[in-house]
């Protein structure tokens, strides 16, 4: 769904946001939402979704063509190579606002998402290294060698056995369960609650401390 000035407008109102702060919130330029909200240019898909993605995590929720409210639930369904996207938006948004806090990724398949999402991949990986104290740890399949994250993100081999291609996410108060095998995969499941992500944390724990050190052999 594309979004009306209008409606970008009533969200902002809603959430107490200025153009300075939206624009700052969704990494545009100010100009540029300018001219959104005064129909003066028509955006960018991913403009537009940068706009939509810093408005709902300020908890403002998208009805219809026209309206907006207050978001009444915690769990919200991202399908596709956009709301993959989006989903990695709101990753880079809770990591730079809560820098200390361990994001924690198990079952992550760096081939599939480079597949999925290419040259936005590269700039997701590049964008959370220049915030420079990520804290993130990956449980990846046995023998996988690809760990393009590594700059800021440290690796651990889980057995053959143990890896699901139903890998989970968790970050701040979110936890996030992708599925890379539905029609329209992928399926993120975003839920926010701060108990689900705790006992995810946990879960993720124990099996960090089981985990083996990869051998990364370099050509």
């Amino acid at each position: 769904m594309r979004l009306l000035p209008q409606q970008i407008s009533a969200a902002m109102a809603l959430a107490g946001l200025t153009q300075d702060e939206l624009a700052v919130l969704a990494g545009i330029a100010r100009p540029t939402l300018n001219k959104i909200l005064n129909d003066e240019a028509v955006a960018k898909e991913d403009t537009m979704r940068r706009i939509r993605s810093a408005l709902e995590q300020k908890g403002v929720e998208f009805i219809g063509n026209i309206g907006v409210q207050w978001a009444q639930h915690q769990v919200r369904t991202l399908a596709g190579v956009e709301g993959l996207k989006t989903f990695f938006d709101d990753v880079r948004y809770i990591a730079k606002q809560n820098p200390e806090e361990q994001i924690a990724i198990c079952g992550f398949d760096e081939d599939y998402f480079e597949a999925k999402l290419g040259e936005y991949l590269d700039y997701h990986r590049k964008e959370m290294t220049n915030y420079g104290n990520v804290r993130m740890q990956c449980l990846i399949e046995e023998n996988d060698s690809n760990v393009g994250a590594s700059d800021y993100c440290q690796y651990k081999w889980q057995p053959k056995e143990n890896f699901s291609s139903v890998p989970f996410y968790i970050y701040g108060d979110r936890a996030a369960i992708i599925v890379t095998s539905a029609p329209e995969a992928p399926l993120i499941l975003l839920i926010q609650n701060q108990s689900i992500a705790g006992a995810y944390r946990r879960q993720f724990a124990a099996m960090w401390a089981a985990a083996k050190e990869p051998v990364i052999t370099r050509e």
